[in-house]
């Protein structure tokens, strides 16, 4: 009985407060929480199928030879340009979208009201907190509650990969609907103004909510500058950069680098009396060679990406292991094969408005602008958005090089989750 009083009593004071507001600011209110709850629930799914690509991408075109020499008399340079292209499936396309949502328990209630009956004192208050989550239960409710199939959930949504804008269908009358079978809205302490008012604001809030599609990729393309040098006790080091450049609206502004060390493993197990033979003679005494190697990889991303302009800032951190194997044929060929583990973690953060369909809904926005006009003033308080996706992946590759003179051109397949092409044409000093 305590319990319920409690209940009664914060409810009474949430509505009463809610009752203060401009019904289109209490929408407003709910709208953004809702987009937001929309957002980081299906955001992870969305960008998911983007980082699982750009992990196989970049992690790729390390090497075409495993052959280092144990040491030389001075120092040589590879200087090469790397391109990769990422296939993409039909699979990284879409996904499955998730609708927010929550199970009514009357226990949850204390995270949002703490009322001191003894003093008669209000200790807490979180009127946006209870509404949001009151409106999650009646989403539960209409998905898989006591009104199963009030709410309906789209089966498919594109990723960043895929295409066509999926739409989440909330007319008002099952808002309304939802809101009168829920257990607050039947306590009998609650007075009818203050239900009919809610039930005013639910007829003033948005019923579609998108989410929006992708590009439409078939393929993703990246062409990386790649310095080499060596060698000392059988070590290269590698070196991948590309300066802060703006690749275009849908990428953004783009900067790149990687560091890595590649250690002969021949070295240990051929003879030591080799040191007088030329390159070519080495090769045709001891065609195999094999090798090891680790690359760490950053990226740093901004853009504005969407219809609402969000600003979009994300970095990277992408890690490489990899065994590499390669056979000399000829001083003009040779072929070369690779086992790789892979991760790659991407931390992103989103400043965002209500998507402009939404700001129209809401009166925010005079329908068809995408701009404030007088009378108009748009979604002025951006929401934040901080989403991390990680991924791994294991890779086998295989390639040729062909040679002429100290200019090589190489081309590999690489077999994972994601198959990637590769092409590199190297300069040899």
């Amino acid at each position: 009985m305590r319990i319920f009083t409690i209940v009664s009593i914060v409810v009474i004071i949430s509505f009463n407060n809610l009752l203060s507001q401009n019904a289109n600011n209490y929408t407003i209110q709910l709208a953004k929480m809702f987009s937001k709850d929309l957002f980081e629930s299906n955001g992870v799914l969305f960008l998911e199928p983007v980082v699982k690509i750009v992990n196989a991408t970049s992690n790729s075109r390390f090497f075409n030879s495993a052959y280092i020499p144990k040491n030389v008399d001075k120092p040589y340079f590879k200087v090469s340009l790397q391109t990769m292209t990422g296939l993409v499936s039909d699979e990284l396309k879409s996904y499955n979208p998730i609708m927010p949502s929550q199970k009514y328990d009357i226990n949850d209630i204390s995270k949002f009201v703490q009322y001191d009956i003894l003093n008669n004192q209000l200790l807490k208050l979180d009127t946006a907190g209870l509404i949001r989550y009151v409106f999650l239960n009646m989403m539960y409710d209409g998905i898989e509650g006591s009104k199963k199939g009030a709410i309906t959930v789209p089966t498919n949504a594109s990723t960043a990969l895929g295409t066509g804008d999926t739409k989440f269908i909330l007319p008002t009358d099952t808002l309304r609907m939802l809101f009168k079978s829920h257990p607050l809205y039947n306590f009998a302490f609650i007075p009818q103004n203050l239900k009919d008012s809610i039930e005013n604001y639910l007829g003033q809030f948005p019923q579609e909510f998108t989410l929006y599609g992708g590009s439409n990729l078939s393929t993703i393309f990246a062409g990386i500058p790649q310095f080499e040098i060596g060698s000392l006790y059988g070590t290269e080091l590698l070196v991948r950069v590309i300066p802060p450049v703006n690749l275009g609206q849908t990428i953004g502004d783009f900067a790149f680098w990687g560091l890595g060390i590649k250690h002969s493993l021949s070295q240990y197990l051929y003879s030591n009396n080799n040191s007088n033979l030329s390159y070519e003679e080495l090769k045709i005494r001891e065609p195999h060679d094999l090798a090891i190697q680790m690359v760490y990889q950053g990226t740093h991303l901004t853009n504005k990406v969407g219809v609402t302009q969000a600003d979009l800032t994300a970095l990277g951190t992408i890690f490489n292991f990899n065994l590499n194997y390669s056979y000399f044929i000829s001083k003009y060929f040779n072929v070369f094969a690779g086992l790789a583990y892979q991760t790659i973690s991407i931390n992103s953060k989103y400043v965002y408005k209500l998507p402009v369909e939404i700001q129209w809904q809401l009166g925010l926005l005079e329908r068809g602008s995408h701009n404030p006009t007088p009378g108009y003033p748009g979604d002025n308080d951006p929401q934040t958005t901080e989403l991390t996706i990680s991924n791994s992946n294991a890779k086998a590759t295989i390639g040729v090089t062909g040679s002429v003179g100290n200019i090589d051109f190489i081309l590999d397949y690489n077999f994972s989750k994601i198959d990637i092409l590769g092409f590199g044409i190297q300069y040899r000093l």
